[in-house]
């Protein structure tokens, strides 16, 4: 018996629903991987010294799993009882912390000083460690405990006194001089008049991701609810779990958000235009799916999202729908088949979707990894739903076409097709053109401003506790941060040592008032492996010190110290060499080095301060000249990117400049058309820069992309006149009405897509979103008004004088 075959249908209809199952698969595998990268230092250039150190002191010196809580009060009184409260009530709650610090580790765990104390002595240089043997030894002890006593007698310093007190052996002066055992009112817990206090609360297991950490900081926040709203009391949230929480929820919130006004905008724009529902339906189904496949793609293909990549979702939206509204404006004079109402719309939708791809693709030419995401995010999307508007929107718009009623001109479609508003447009925009370029005449071109301040939120309460932070307990508008990397702990003590150097000889010519490495507490290699000898034998002599202590006057209290350190020297000298370097250990001293060290393996880095003087800044920075050292702070970021950001964005616009030529000298093959297009994407340029310089807008990192962006999404309204002019002769009237409907739809939800992100959290996409709205409306309005007039003027100027010629012969 035979087997009949398989209907074509059939196996169209199977490989649709296996497509349809793969894209599906493929989109729900993307939305399960994507996550937000809030380090904002990722959409800078990396090979700048300035991000590069900026990116080693941020992701290696702030803890992921610490948050600091502030609370500032009327007095200290009360700042004390709600700070003491506050801890109480957290560590009553294991699920929401493991640990909570609300005062020096010192005064909860003074043993661990002696170790401190033993290790700072041992990793002192050779020198060092030889005169305190000395000092130690028994024919100078006591010399040495008579001089500490006169030392007591003769000091007026409270502080003094107390330090000698507790180390009359002089076995670490360089702990003793750094003030760690001093009561100092001002410290990282405290401020100086004591209304300001500081909490460390730590998270119970490793924050996961931005949700757990959202999650996290909105229980510690339930948890404290009580003291948040008494009045004159203000509780800060700050560190890194706070930042991540509220940069990615604002992350969130504006893809979601921008997206779903795009969306409610387009909605609004298609019904007052067209009046149907139907289509809108089919087209918002069309728009979803593509923006639901290109972020599946960014999900499996790009490891996190950028506050920058977030800012695709409205883009992506705003310029999808143009080819959705191009198909169906077609569909509805056209009377053939689905793959005909296809091949009419082919030229227009590739040369345009070719151009925006190639715009937002050009990106990937910047250094900066921010807008080359955003660019191959949006540059994707452009193809998605180039494609998606061809393959299933086309038979929806059709199908509907021959199903509904023969169309009825809305009231804007017969106003946007009226000679008399095509007047009336060229008289405005031409005023319009005029005055702004009367306005760059007299103003002249926006100034370039690179404050780091565009790479922040605009509203975030880390950020805010942060400042207060900063202002209360130390004050750092004008401190950098040394940095110092290597591969192991004798090459970083080696690198510090001549950043040392450095420091040292710029402070003598002015450059620093003053500096703070940690040169101090770094291990150092050689020395602790020839002080060891030295200290196990001091450590067996722990009786001959006692006694001659007490035999000098002093209580067994005062060789306290003393023994906890002779007790560390003997246990470090009982370990094998392979030991060496060591760290110390306990809690206390774990709390200083998480500070100034991080360390991983095959990687070290060490932290200091240092406090140039005004205007000197600039000078220390390039007088550095030490590998893998870095001095960096957030202003010299912004004069670094202003170096480097206009020249690679002027040479961008230049090289994809060129490509939109080549492509449209292929597609018009007119000289007349090339000129046209040239002379439109100059004055927008030039009307956009007047209309910023008038609003007080400045072009900063992020909206000198924007130029960028406009001349490959906004190009495409002179690039779809220039086609139907040449398809049609050159008659105004025929791309009036073919064309001006179709463009105030797409440049409307364009500039909507664009706009919607000019509300987002971040600074810098809003200004890119509000730049690009700016410009859109700009691209529109000139390519609609000026563009074709000017061609018919060219047309004329070019054409032969033929009618000239033929008149004395009709006479």
């Amino acid at each position: 018996m035979d087997i009949a075959p398989t209907p074509k249908n059939s196996r169209h209809g199977l490989f649709k629903a296996c497509a349809a199952v793969a894209c599906l698969l493929f989109t729900l595998l993307g939305l399960s991987r994507i996550s937000f990268d809030v380090d904002i230092l990722k959409m800078l250039p990396q090979d700048l010294p300035q991000v590069r150190g900026l990116g080693l002191f941020l992701k290696n010196f702030s803890q992921s799993d610490q948050l600091i809580l502030t609370v500032e009060a009327d007095t200290p009184e009360e700042s004390d009882r709600i700070t003491d409260a506050i801890t109480h009530r957290l560590q009553e709650h294991p699920d929401l912390t493991r640990l909570v610090v609300s005062k020096s580790p010192w005064e909860s765990s003074p043993g661990d000083l002696g170790e401190l104390a033993a290790y700072l002595s041992l990793n002192s240089s050779q020198e060092t460690f030889a005169a305190l043997n000395e000092r130690l030894a028994p024919a100078q002890r006591a010399k040495t405990l008579a001089d500490t006593l006169e030392r007591i007698g003769d000091s007026i310093s409270p502080q003094e006194v107390t330090l000698a007190s507790y180390d009359p052996f002089g076995i670490v002066p360089s702990l003793l001089e750094s003030g760690l055992l001093s009561r100092s009112k001002t410290s990282e817990f405290s401020s100086a008049d004591g209304t300001f206090r500081v909490l460390y609360v730590y998270a119970p297991q490793p924050l996961k991701n931005y949700k757990a950490a959202i999650a996290w900081i909105a229980a510690i926040k339930r948890a404290v609810q009580e003291w948040r709203i008494l009045p004159g009391v203000t509780l800060g949230f700050t560190g890194e779990p706070s930042f991540v929480a509220d940069i990615s929820g604002a992350m969130e919130w504006d893809m979601s958000s921008s997206s779903f006004v795009t969306l409610v905008l387009i909605a609004l724009v298609f019904l007052a235009c067209y009046r149907r529902a139907t289509p809108l339906l089919g087209l918002q189904l069309m728009l979803a799916l593509i923006f639901a496949l290109t972020l599946g793609a960014a999900g499996l293909f790009l490891k996190q999202l950028t506050v920058i990549g977030v800012g695709c979702a409205a883009i992506l939206i705003g310029l999808s729908v143009d080819y959705g509204y191009f198909i169906f404006q077609r569909s509805l004079q056209h009377t053939g088949t689905v793959a005909q109402l296809r091949a009419q719309c082919w030229q227009y939708i590739a040369w345009t979707a070719g151009t925006t791809a190639a715009a937002f693709f050009s990106l990937n030419l910047s250094s900066l990894p921010g807008l080359s995401q955003l660019g191959n995010l949006v540059g994707f999307g452009v193809v998605i739903g180039a494609t998606v508007m061809q393959l299933l929107f086309a038979p929806l718009a059709l199908a509907y076409r021959r199903k509904a009623a023969p169309p009825k001109a809305s009231n804007i479609e017969r106003l946007l097709c009226s000679p008399r508003f095509a007047k009336a447009g060229f008289t405005l925009t031409l005023t319009l053109t005029l005055f702004l370029l009367g306005v760059l005449c007299l103003q002249g071109f926006p100034r370039m401003e690179f404050s780091p301040g565009y790479l922040r939120p605009r509203h975030s309460d880390a950020y805010t506790g942060l400042e207060r932070l900063s202002s209360k307990l130390m004050d750092t508008g004008d401190l950098l941060h040394l940095v110092v990397e290597g591969s192991s702990e004798a090459e970083v003590w080696e690198r510090l040592q001549k950043a040392n150097q450095f420091l040292s000889e710029e402070k003598a010519k002015g450059n620093v008032a003053s500096f703070l490495t940690p040169l101090l507490f770094w291990p150092n290699p050689a020395a602790q492996q020839a002080n060891l000898a030295l200290a196990g034998n001091l450590a067996r002599e722990g009786d001959g010190l006692r006694e001659a202590l007490l035999e000098a006057g002093f209580t067994d209290q005062a060789f306290a110290l003393t023994e906890q350190v002779l007790a560390h020297w003997q246990k470090w000298a009982d370990r094998p060499p392979q030991a060496i370097p060591l760290w110390p250990e306990s809690p206390s001293s774990q709390w200083i080095l998480d500070k100034i060290s991080s360390r991983s393996p095959g990687r070290f880095l060490a932290a200091g301060a240092i406090t140039p003087n005004p205007g000197k800044e600039d000078m220390l920075i390039e007088a550095l000249d030490l590998p893998g050292t870095f001095i960096v702070g957030w202003p010299q970021l912004g004069k670094a990117l202003q170096k480097v950001v206009p020249r690679e964005i002027v040479a961008i616009i230049c090289t994809l400049g060129a490509l939109v030529l080549l492509l449209l000298a292929f597609a018009l093959r007119s000289v007349r058309a090339l000129l046209c297009f040239v002379l439109t994407t100059t004055l927008v340029f030039a009307c956009l820069a007047a209309l910023m310089s008038l609003m007080g807008m400045t072009w900063n990192i992020f909206n000198l992309a924007a130029l960028l962006l406009l001349l490959g999404t906004g190009t495409d309204y002179s690039i779809l006149i220039l086609l139907s002019l040449r398809r049609n002769g050159g008659d105004l009237a025929a791309t009036q009405k073919e064309l001006f409907l179709v463009i105030c739809l797409c440049a409307s939800s364009a500039a909507a897509g664009f706009g919607t992100i000019g509300w987002a959290n971040h600074l810098g996409l809003a200004v890119l979103g509000q730049t690009c709205a700016l410009g859109l409306g700009l691209d529109a309005l000139i390519s609609l008004f000026l563009l074709p007039p000017a061609w018919k003027a060219l047309q004329r100027l070019s054409a032969p004088p033929r009618a000239l010629a033929q008149q004395p012969a009709a006479n």
